[in-house]
């Protein structure tokens, strides 16, 4: 069986779903999957960018969003960032943001209209707790969660609650987070409390180890009713200017779920940041699959393969889970599957991309030793290159080889199986994957 496209994207997280619906706008697209990745699992937040400094100094500081973009404009020739704007013949920092900007709202706008509003700051970051007890500093993040931005509650009473009999966020982790918020000089509360409450006592029989299962719960409307009871039991002539709890405000039913603590405790409580798996990066992913549907993009679940002899890719092939196989034909492709989470990037004797067998780099060095650990330090503030390795790519997204010459002309890369950035060192994971997404899109449309 054969299927034809105008354009297939490989790949639905957030570089995937970007270049889809930007190629749509024109375009017959199907988006493949073999699964949810990287961005099912992530915390929902997108950092766009929040490092100063050269690649190699120690960690110093928070800077403004707009300071990071500059420094990376200005010191990372490799990064995303920089090769898209090398197309600019003017001021590249200004036209630069004003396109990251552009994309971004229009993004954000699209995923308000499938139930998941963001807010943020295209000037400054926002600094979130997480139920580590630490914190994240991001750019935007989902509106049951901006106004715990930790920035704006200096002098203020502090109260999180736990779940009983749980260990991810207790009174040692909520001290802990203000210990080192002072010591860093970001933040210093006025005081910080920490309660608990047992839903199994209130006749909610639940997993509270779990909050994906609790904000499922959430999804059924009855359920939601009584837990937000509970917390307002829980909550009720406690002395406090923000409460932060865990994040359980639903998953399908977000909107309807956030607006009902909305409307009860207005911005005085939020919830806090939650490391994989968690529910706000499900409610992320699910409203990706809402806007894909919703732009007419076909999506089609299977393990990709690939075997290509001239520079041109005509057809790949789908293995699907019942044990059947079909062939997609397009006339361009673009690449988004990812780095390690979701095997954009294996090591078999020798690290490459997956589908294609692109070679991979750190910068402008092709990378042949096999070994991880000859790519990491022992000292946590260093870049550890590891995460830098990716695609190499010109500046309209093509893959290219170590000489520079282009792989196959009708590919396009985009999001973390690129090379040249680092999401865990420069902070700049989800705009990377969102600018770029949305040009390869663009680009892959003609």
């Amino acid at each position: 069986m054969n299927m034809d496209y105008d354009v297939i994207v490989i790949g639905s997280g957030i570089a995937g779903t970007l270049a889809a619906i930007n190629a749509a706008k024109t375009k017959k697209v199907a988006v493949v999957r073999k699964g949810y990745g990287a961005t099912a699992l992530s915390s929902g937040a997108f950092d766009i960018a929040g490092r100063s400094g050269k690649r190699g100094r120690p960690f110093k500081g928070f800077t403004n969003l707009t300071e990071a973009i500059g420094n990376i404009l200005e010191n990372e020739q490799y990064h995303p960032y920089s090769i898209l704007s090398m197309v600019f013949s003017g001021d590249r920092f200004s036209e630069f943001s004003s396109m990251i900007k552009t994309i971004g709202d229009q993004f954000f706008s699209d995923l308000a209209s499938a139930g998941v509003r963001y807010e943020g700051s295209w000037v400054n970051n926002i600094i979130i707790p997480n139920q580590h007890g630490t914190f994240k500093v991001t750019s935007f993040c989902q509106s049951s969660m901006t106004s715990g931005n930790l920035t704006k509650l200096m002098g203020r009473s502090v109260l999180f609650l736990g779940f009983e009999k749980t260990a991810i966020h207790n009174k040692t982790r909520a001290s802990f987070l203000s210990d080192i918020l002072t010591n860093y000089g970001l933040v210093s509360f006025k005081d910080i409390i920490y309660t608990n409450l047992d839903f199994n006592s209130h006749g909610i029989k639940c997993n509270q180890h779990n909050f994906i299962s609790l904000a499922g719960m959430m999804d059924n409307p009855e359920h939601a009713k009584k837990i937000l009871s509970i917390i307002k039991q829980t909550l009720n002539g406690m002395e406090y200017d923000h409460a932060f709890l865990p994040p359980i405000m639903g998953i399908s039913r977000y909107s309807d779920v956030s607006k009902m603590f909305g409307d009860y405790f207005g911005e005085r409580v939020s919830e806090f940041l939650a490391p994989p798996s968690s529910a706000p990066g499900l409610r992320l992913q699910y409203a990706l699959d809402k806007l894909l549907v919703q732009r007419g993009v076909k999506i089609i679940d299977g393990q990709v393969s690939s075997e290509n002899s001239s520079d041109i890719i005509k057809t790949i092939s789908i293995s699907r889970k019942d044990g059947s196989s079909v062939s997609l034909s397009a006339d361009s492709f673009v690449l988004a599957t990812g780095k390690f989470i979701s095997n954009g990037i294996v090591n078999n004797k020798v690290w490459h991309e997956a589908v294609f067998g692109l070679p991979v780099f750190i910068g402008t060095h092709a990378v042949k030793d096999s070994f991880p650990m000859n790519y990491l330090t022992d000292d946590p503030f260093d870049e550890q290159v590891l995460f830098s390795i990716g695609v190499k790519v010109d500046d309209s997204l093509r893959p290219v080889d170590a000489d520079g010459r282009v792989v196959y002309k009708n590919l396009y890369a985009a999001g973390s199986v690129l090379s040249g950035y680092n999401y865990i060192y420069d902070k700049t994971g989800m705009g990377t994957a969102m600018v770029t997404g949305a040009k390869a899109g663009i680009f892959s449309a003609g």
